[in-house]
């Protein structure tokens, strides 16, 4: 089976991780590069990460967005700045910083990635 996404990382300026995920969305492909990003923040241990999101395809519902987020509990994404851009999904937005600030994540959703990397180090 060929894989949904494509995730790459680089490094920013100011201890911030730049990851850049391509494909189709779906909910195996969004819990499986958050994955990912979980493992490279464990290994890189930067302050904020810059998430730009390009998957192409139906967003997910509220409910899979808050079930997302209960599951990446735990496993390092807490203490970290997360700006997650996402250019292609503009009608979903608020509920996916809603699910990610209620379970106590330091998070914001973009459209844009200049803005979402004034923020991100803005708050540092």
């Amino acid at each position: 089976m060929e894989k949904e996404f494509l995730i790459r990382f680089s490094d920013c300026d100011s201890n911030v991780l730049r990851a850049r995920v391509i494909g189709v969305r779906t909910l195996s492909s969004t819990i499986g590069y958050w994955q990912a990003i979980a493992d490279e923040l464990a290994r890189r241990r930067p302050s904020g990460l810059l998430l730009i999101d390009e998957l192409k395809g139906e967003e997910l519902s509220a409910s899979e967005w808050k079930g997302l987020v209960a599951r990446m509990k735990g496993h390092g994404l807490e203490g970290v700045l997360i700006a997650h851009v996402k250019p292609f999904a503009l009608d979903q937005i608020m509920y996916c910083e809603i699910s990610a600030v209620a379970a106590g994540l330091q998070a914001r959703v973009f459209r844009d990635e200049a803005e979402a990397m004034d923020w991100l180090v803005g708050k540092k």
